[in-house]
Formats: C-alpha cells, sequence, structure tokens
C-alpha cells in the first residue's frame, strides 16, 4: 500500500526529531566524557587542567612546527626529506581543528559549543603528531644543531 507524502512526512517528523535528539545527546555525553594525553593522564573536559593542557599541545605543535619548517629548508638528503614532509603532513592534518579553535579564538570569532568541544578533545592526536614529528626531527638532529638563525629563534618563547 502506498503512503501519500502528507501521510510520509507526518510519520517522519517524530523519527527526525528522535534521531536529532539522540545526536544532541551524544554529543553533550562526549563533551563529558574524560580526555587521555599522550602520557596516559585522563582529564575532565571541563576542567581548568584541560584547558591547559590544551594550550600546551598547541603551543608545543607550534615549535615542532616550525622545527620541521628549518629543517625542511636546510635538508639535502631525498630520503630524509621525505621523512621530514610526512612528519609535517601528519602534524598538519592531526593539528588542523586545533589550529582552527585557536585562530577563531585569537580573532575573536565563535565556533559554537560543540565543534570548539570536539576540536579541543582532538588535541591528544595533535600531541600524538607533535612527539612523532619531534622523534623524526630528533633522529636527524634537528635544526638547531646545523642552523644558528634556527637555534635563536627556537630559544624564544
Amino acid at each position: 500500500m502506498l503512503k501519500r507524502k502528507s501521510e510520509s512526512a507526518s510519520s517522519d517528523a517524530p523519527r527526525a526529531a528522535l534521531a536529532g535528539l539522540l545526536v544532541g545527546a551524544a554529543a553533550l555525553a562526549s563533551g563529558c566524557a574524560p580526555v587521555t594525553t599522550l602520557d596516559g593522564e585522563r582529564l575532565s573536559v571541563r576542567s581548568d587542567a584541560f584547558a591547559d593542557y590544551v594550550e600546551d599541545v598547541f603551543r608545543e605543535q607550534n615549535r615542532v612546527a616550525t622545527e620541521l619548517a628549518f629543517a625542511l629548508e636546510d635538508e639535502r638528503d631525498p630520503e630524509r626529506l621525505d621523512l621530514l614532509e610526512a612528519a609535517e603532513d601528519g602534524l598538519f592534518a592531526a593539528c588542523a581543528n586545533l589550529n582552527a579553535l585557536a585562530t577563531a579564538r585569537r580573532d575573536g570569532e565563535r565556533m559554537g559549543p560543540l565543534r570548539g568541544l570536539s576540536a579541543a578533545r582532538e588535541a591528544p592526536e595533535c600531541e600524538r603528531a607533535a612527539a612523532d614529528a619531534r622523534a623524526v626531527l630528533d633522529a636527524g638532529g634537528g635544526p638547531a644543531a646545523r642552523n644558528e638563525t634556527s637555534r635563536r629563534v627556537l630559544s624564544e618563547p
């Protein structure tokens, strides 16, 4: 038996409302779940410790990105260059939403609470990518070992 359009729309409305409610509830519940840092510490997303953690991750990924930029500029070995480029790509991908959050806050823009929370909850992935990129840099001595300019820039707060 075929439904008329009006019957189909009216019977789908409660289903759509329920789906929206479930999505909203899931988003709120995930916002309350603790985040586990790279060193295994569990932080409540509503805590000052979590806010400090997100800021620390943001600053570290910026330091690593700067070091990668110098290393990529100075590197001549094609194999090492590939490793550095892959580390940079991984860092940018993992930290993109965290950087967008920082940019929005810097510019006085609002992301919305769920989008901002979602970006902040990605800090452990960004932290992991920064640690991986740091390991690639350290394996080659890093740019500070080869370049006085990078030593000066990287030592500035």
